[in-house]
């Protein structure tokens, strides 16, 4: 039998080059790939062929440069339409822009009519688009502007389109009542009553705030731009400070200030992550120095001011074997930080820190809190992924579920009675009623087509672990039919994700597929369909530091609802079709806050969770 011979190294290589050249000769071979972008709207279309990352712990250029790319579009539909009313342009003038600034230079581009962009400078592409106006017939060249800062003064001319299932589902623009050509591109939720959006601006960035209440939006700019670009946007719990980065460095905003305030003094440190306590407002986070590449642990007093020191330092080296996310404990008077096998307890009343306080002979998933702060659970993975892209949990020998109690000294021991074992999937919820920990278990394997909506009704089941320990001297028979998990009435089990891949570039926002926006930062919505006790609480995050191909990595947060299946699948699949992947819910869980271009522009649309999905239902109908 024979067999096929390999191609040669140097006929591959040849290939390859070949290829390389054809690309970078035609641009509408290279926007053809599943990398580009494209920005439309009536008169104006933008093809980007975005730029690799710099490195992993450099800014996503899609961060800054669709935003910037976004605003630069709606700047030029406002202008052709400004000239069409005027009658200085032809009926039905449009452009083509295209922009690829990892592609080399054409020496000849056939298709004349497209505008090749070198920068994103509007200033410079304002030019090019005034000189292929003038190139065509019936344009008058002396209403032409020539500066970027008129494009800003044109009055606004978009037409705002009526969105029906907008108005049926209650959903509010919140800047409707500010007709802007800024597209809403990031925004954190502050209170009720107040949100921060981030808008880009002529250099970078600026943050606004919007306030509603009793139906009446109001908007005013918190933060001028800075020479970077604001993002990471989170508020306290009390809503008087917001943390953010500028250009990757982490700082602090009293919100009504005029400046925010650095928590490092050297550029070179940059963000990792951070996160607010839940009782006070403390911010601890990881942080990298970019020169040394050394890890730093922090933990600031936005009251105070400054940051917040230990009586036994951690070690300068400790830092880099933990991953970045900080698990408060309710009461914020704790902090763990995870290794890949074991945990670091900081102790705030104490101002101690406990360097492996707990060590496991595998990797760490995920960690939980109790409501009383002074116990918490976590899983234990046994094994590794075979595959880089797609999981399957029988791939891995087993997860185990481990409940430990903090003593007053901050010693952890194990409740050996409380813990579980799995030869599928566990995936950690809260404690529960009775000193009880709620888990799902089940058969866990990813799709080959990733979609952001994932039913596991049918293969997930919720459980209850069994209760504590009980004191010796109860009854051994109650005790062994409670030494096994309980399972729980679930009604269905969705999970909605923002992302398919932290590299993948783009999701559109919106039906129109006009606007888009960037996120690289995974929010898992499990929407559970299962009653909650009054006593637990609804805003339940679960950090899993789990890595690829685990698909729902980062932040889990759980929704219990009664509402029923039907009704829960129709919101879902209707973010999944209007592919709206910057979703955010309040502290109560009833609010849904999210990015969309239902009347335009990108803008910040927000409405009561029943509301939207008895709207939708009546759509439906």
């Amino acid at each position: 039998m024979k067999t096929q011979k390999s191609m040669p190294i140097f006929n591959l290589t040849f290939i390859l080059l070949l290829l390389a050249f054809v690309i970078q000769a035609d641009p509408s071979a290279a926007q053809k790939t599943d990398q580009t972008i494209n920005f439309n709207t009536p008169r104006v279309e933008l093809v980007f062929q975005p730029p690799l990352r710099s490195g992993f712990n450099s800014p996503h250029p899609l961060n800054i440069e669709l935003p910037k790319l976004n605003l630069i579009v709606n700047l030029l539909e406002n202008y052709i339409q400004y000239l069409a009313r005027l009658q200085k342009v032809a009926t039905g003038t449009s452009i083509k822009l295209f922009y690829a600034p990892d592609l080399a230079a054409e020496t000849e581009n056939e298709d004349t009519k497209t505008i090749r962009i070198n920068e994103p400078g509007l200033n410079q592409i304002l030019q090019q688009v005034n000189q292929s106006l003038k190139e065509r017939k019936l344009a008058e060249t002396t209403y032409l502007l020539d500066n970027a800062d008129s494009l800003l003064t044109i009055p606004d001319q978009f037409l705002r389109k009526v969105n029906k299932t907008a108005i049926q589902t209650g959903l509010i623009n919140y800047s409707s009542f500010q007709k802007s050509l800024e597209p809403d591109t990031d925004f954190c939720v502050v209170d009720k009553n107040r949100v921060v959006v981030a808008r880009p601006f002529k250099r970078s960035n600026r943050l606004f705030i919007m306030t509603d209440e009793n139906n009446v939006c109001s908007s005013s700019i918190l933060l001028e731009q800075s020479h970077n670009w604001y993002a990471n946007l989170s508020a306290s719990a009390n809503g008087k400070f917001m943390a953010l980065t500028d250009g990757m460095r982490p700082a602090v905003l009293t919100i009504g200030a005029a400046e925010p305030q650095n928590l490092f003094s050297d550029e070179n440190i940059i963000m990792l992550d951070m996160c607010w306590s839940p009782a006070q407002s403390l911010l601890a986070g990881m942080a990298l120095n970019n020169s040394s590449q050394e890890r730093i642990l922090f933990l600031y007093d936005a009251e105070k001011g400054s940051m917040i020191s230990f009586d036994n330092p951690s070690s300068p080296s400790h830092a880099n074997y933990l991953n970045a996310f900080p698990y408060w404990s309710p009461d914020g008077n704790r902090i763990i930080f995870t290794s890949a096998r074991g945990i670091t307890l900081l102790d705030i009343r104490q101002h101690k820190i406990f360097e492996d306080a707990l060590r496991l002979p595998n990797e760490i998933g995920e960690l939980v809190w109790s409501a009383d702060s002074n116990s918490f659970a976590l899983l234990e993975v046994i094994g590794q992924a075979r595959n880089r892209y797609l999981f399957d949990d029988l791939d891995y020998r087993k997860t185990v579920l481990h409940r430990y109690r903090i003593n007053s000294e901050s010693g952890i021991t194990e409740d050996h009675a409380q813990r579980v074992e799995s030869r599928n999937t566990i995936k950690l919820i809260s404690f529960w009623t009775l000193d009880r920990i709620l888990y799902l278990e089940g058969r866990l394997v990813s799709k080959r087509l990733n979609t952001p909506f994932w039913d596991l009704s049918k293969t997930f089941s919720a459980y209850l672990t069994p209760p504590p320990s009980t004191p010796a001297g109860r009854d051994k028979q109650a005790n062994q039919m409670q030494s096994t998990p309980q399972l729980l009435p679930m009604q269905y089990l969705y999970v909605f994700r923002n992302l398919d891949g932290k590299y993948n570039n783009i999701y559109d926002a919106g039906f129109g597929h006009s606007n888009h926006l960037f996120t690289d930062a995974f929010n898992n919505l499990w929407f559970i369909g299962l009653r909650r006790p009054d006593e637990i609480k609804q805003n339940a995050n679960v950090y899993s530091v789990r890595l690829s191909p685990y698909p729902f990595v980062e932040n889990n947060f759980s929704i219990f609802s009664d509402i029923s299946s039907d009704k829960m699948e129709s919101l879902l699949k209707f973010l999944q079709d209007y592919n709206l992947r910057l979703l955010k819910l309040n502290n109560t869980i009833d609010r849904l806050f999210m990015l969309a271009n239902f009347s335009g522009p990108l803008n910040l649309w927000s409405g009561s969770l029943n509301e939207i999905v008895e709207g939708l239902v009546k759509t439906e109908e």
